[in-house]
Parts: C-alpha cells; sequence; structure tokens
C-alpha cells in the first residue's frame, strides 16, 4: 500500500468514526483537513500526516486505541495518545495530554498544528480565541521547551502566538466568573456570563462551556 493510500484509508477511516460531529457550523472533518495543511506548510508526513486525520478519534468517538494501533501501527497510536486528554474537566484533559506529550516529545509538532487550526479557525473576539489565550501560558510552559533545537518547531511556535495575538490580555477574570457559575450548578447563568463577556449568541456559549467540562 502506498503512502497516499494510507492516508486515504486514515482519512476515510476519521470521517466515519467521526460520524455527524460538528466543527462549529461545519462536518468534523474539516478541522481534522485543516490539522493536516498545518502540518503541511511545515513539510511533515509520514505518521504525522496519518496522526493529523485519527488525533482526536480516540478522545472522542468509541474508537480505541488498539484500534487505532491494530489498522494504523504503534508510531501512529503513539502520537494520538500522545494527544489524548483524558479527565473529568478540560483543565485535567490537558494535563493529561501535556504529560503524555513530554514523554513523547515529536507529538508536540501534532498539538501544535492542532492548537493552530484551532485557533486560526476562531474570530479575534471569539469566546474560543479567548479561552484559547487563557491557557496558552500554561500550554507554553508545559510544551515550550520540547524539541528545543529543531527550527521547523520554533516557527511553528510564531505562527501560533502570532494568530493568538498575545497582545491582548486574556480574559482570566470572566472565566473565573463563568467556571464559578457552572460549578454551583448555575448553568443559565455561566451561558449569560459567556454571552456578555465575549458578545457570541447562546449556541455559541453552551457549545464554549461543554468544551471546558
Amino acid at each position: 500500500m502506498t503512502f497516499d493510500q494510507r492516508e486515504a484509508e486514515a482519512r476515510e477511516f476519521a470521517v466515519a468514526a467521526h460520524g455527524d460531529q460538528r466543527y462549529g457550523e461545519h462536518p468534523y472533518s474539516r478541522h481534522l483537513a485543516a490539522v493536516r495543511g498545518v502540518l503541511a506548510d511545515f513539510g511533515y508526513g509520514g505518521d504525522l500526516a496519518l496522526a493529523a486525520w485519527l488525533h482526536d478519534v480516540v478522545e472522542d468517538t468509541p474508537v480505541t486505541a488498539a484500534e487505532v494501533e491494530s489498522r494504523f501501527g504503534r508510531e501512529v497510536l503513539d502520537l494520538v495518545w500522545a494527544v489524548t486528554g483524558v479527565g473529568p474537566d478540560r483543565k485535567a484533559r490537558n494535563l493529561d495530554a501535556y504529560n503524555k506529550i513530554a514523554a513523547h516529545p515529536r507529538a508536540v509538532i501534532l498539538k501544535l498544528a492542532d492548537r493552530t487550526a484551532n485557533a486560526e479557525a476562531s474570530p479575534p473576539a471569539s469566546s474560543w480565541m479567548g479561552m484559547y489565550r487563557t491557557e496558552h501560558p500554561t500550554f507554553k510552559a508545559h510544551l515550550g521547551g520540547l524539541l528545543p533545537d529543531d527550527p521547523t518547531v520554533a516557527r511553528m511556535w510564531e505562527r501560533l502566538e502570532q494568530c493568538l495575538d498575545l497582545s491582548v490580555a486574556p480574559p482570566t477574570d470572566q472565566w473565573v466568573e463563568i467556571d464559578r457559575l457552572f460549578a454551583v450548578g448555575e448553568r443559565e447563568k455561566a451561558i449569560a456570563a459567556v454571552q456578555a463577556a465575549f458578545d457570541c449568541d447562546p449556541g455559541e456559549a453552551e457549545r464554549i462551556l461543554a468544551e471546558r467540562v
């Protein structure tokens, strides 16, 4: 089987696994293709290209790690598993992924492509961009020291941080209050607080809350 055939298989497998999941208003495949596109922009292919299509299947679909390894090999699984966050909320899932990436440093390339694709899909004043800006100091603290001598990885960091525009202060205070409201069961007030902070509609506010918990 040629590499193009293997990549087509990974793409078809992932699209089928994600089924009718959406990425905002779009089919989920839009995000997977964007992650693959970021990797291509920096010249990455091979197992990273396959992992781009598959990176969310274990976290977000019924597909198991064993299935990924059986169909696509251990190297691809190692990348996918490293960026798969396990935990009861977003903070715990992020930390789990950060620790696994630190143990498998090459996965930072995949994680940077994923975060860049997410950030580039987020309008500058959106709740999603606010969340990524808020998380960035911790994201950088855990992952910024990996592959320090790789100039391509350094360029990936530059692209991500240009997109995030770190001159804009992250909405840390708003998130503290939003998270507090949600934690005490005030879901409607939490949704209203997201709307007020980011001038978004109730649907986006609900999606951002679902992502954080």
